[in-house]
């Protein structure tokens, strides 16, 4: 029984690991497309403000999986969730 308790905490510490990590990514990915927009004109330029709101809307998710995933009440996931807009 013990065993599988540490089983499951270190699962958990991957996971909530894995949370963050994949949020800092898709913030560093939202961050490059932004970039890119500011670059592009023409006919691109649609494409590339597709993709900026597709990031947009995949990191807001991945940021409330990390929260809720790394944070202990949820007040710390709100908190956690406006610092990073």
């Amino acid at each position: 029984m013990e065993n599988n308790v540490m089983k499951h905490e270190i699962l958990l510490e991957e996971q909530r690991e894995t949370a963050r990590e994949l949020a800092e990514l898709l913030r560093l990915a939202q961050e490059m497309g932004r970039r890119l927009a500011n670059e592009t004109h023409g006919e691109m330029y649609d494409d590339v403000r597709l993709l900026v709101s597709l990031l947009h809307q995949t990191r807001a998710q991945a940021d409330v999986i990390d929260a809720k995933l790394n944070s202990n009440s949820p007040m710390e996931v709100m908190q956690r969730l406006q610092s990073h807009h």
